[in-house]
């Protein structure tokens, strides 16, 4: 792994730790879909490489359709 992914990686660990709010639905699934990206980047693991992938898919198709159904509504 090159160490520029590394350092990408870890930076958007700690924006998405940052950046978690249980206030605000959206900012809260950003958060962890961050969080997931940065791990995903980290790990060599094969198979939790697929279900993160999967996962993060998932909820970000999840985050997209309830921002185009409510609108960037903070709840």
């Amino acid at each position: 792994m090159k160490l520029f992914e590394t350092i990408l990686a870890v930076v958007a660990i700690i924006i998405a730790i940052y950046n978690f709010d249980l206030d605000s639905f959206n900012r809260c699934v950003v958060s962890i879909l961050l969080f997931m990206t940065g791990i995903l980047t980290l790990s060599r693991n094969e198979k939790l490489n697929r279900i993160l992938r999967n996962l993060t898919v998932a909820l970000a198709i999840f985050l997209i359709m309830k921002i185009l159904i409510t609108g960037l509504k903070n709840n």
